[in-house]
């Protein structure tokens, strides 16, 4: 396995790889897919399982930049990868984490980063094993809490900036961290004041109101999914919110009902 940190170019290049499956996992932008004729795009939670032998095109614009695994084929049998791939995307080449698990998708990213690897590539992970094993394992995570996607969810918010699209599928993915507006308008490239006159007017809210509203949709999907048997408080973290009363207070405001009465419906709820 060998992987990498990217860039691409607005220029799109295609080729194809016979020996290896690639999957591609969004850090920041949005990367335009087309495989064997089927389009889609890389952003936010949304990744891609390039099939080995699939020719596929690509560009990106504007700021970006993407976690590229190389698979070798044998090792993707071996370890379950491949099989995860084909049961929870039905060989689809586009998949969306599911909300509450892109901390994994996080945490890799985080590992890369601990081990001094951005701006190398081709890194081989033959030679450590320690950290090769961990990977697969959270590849694993990743894939089996994972669903097909038709691709092009993102490029579906008609007429908003590309500069917003990429904030806000970067938030998304990074709902638990202390984000605020000025990394929001870092990640933008635009001033503080432009960013909230645009936030309000493409989706109706401030930069940390609509911040806000995610963590809130977001925990609601976790507190329903039976997939999920995080406690309470677990949830409220990984969305942000440290104290978990804080969090209740904020959820009931916004929903009108208690976040352990819609975790109730969860036949694998944890305790609270």
């Amino acid at each position: 396995m060998q992987y990498s940190l990217r860039q691409y170019r607005a220029q799109a290049e295609s080729h194809s790889h016979s020996d290896f499956h690639q999957i591609i996992i969004s850090d920041l932008g949005r990367l335009e897919l087309e495989i064997e004729g089927r389009g889609g795009e890389v952003c936010g939670r949304q990744m891609a399982f390039v099939e080995a032998g699939r020719t596929h095109a690509f560009r990106a614009e504007g700021l970006n930049r993407f976690l590229v695994l190389d698979v070798d084929i044998d090792l993707a049998r071996r370890t379950g990868i491949e099989a995860l791939w084909q049961k929870t995307a039905h060989a689809s080449a586009y998949l969306e984490v599911l909300a509450g698990h892109q901390s994994g998708l996080l945490g890799l990213l985080n590992g890369y980063q601990d081990c001094d690897v951005i701006g190398l590539s081709g890194r081989s992970l033959n030679a450590a094993n320690d950290a090769g094993n961990d990977i697969v394992v959270r590849l694993r995570q990743i894939l089996s809490h994972s669903r097909q996607v038709p691709g092009g969810s993102y490029s579906a918010l008609d007429g908003v900036p590309a500069r917003l699209v990429r904030v806000a599928a970067w938030a998304e993915t990074r709902l638990g961290d202390n984000i605020s507006i000025s990394d929001m308008a870092r990640i933008a490239a635009q001033s503080e004041s432009s960013l909230f006159v645009a936030f309000q007017r493409y989706f109706g809210a401030s930069p940390m109101r609509w911040l806000a509203e995610q963590r809130l949709q977001t925990a609601w999907a976790m507190l329903r999914d039976a997939d999920i048997d995080l406690s309470i408080g677990d949830i409220a973290n990984s969305v942000g919110y440290q104290d978990q009363s804080a969090f209740s207070r904020a959820f009931s405001r916004r929903f009108g009902c208690a976040p352990v009465l819609v975790r109730s419906q969860n036949p694998n709820a944890a305790d609270t």
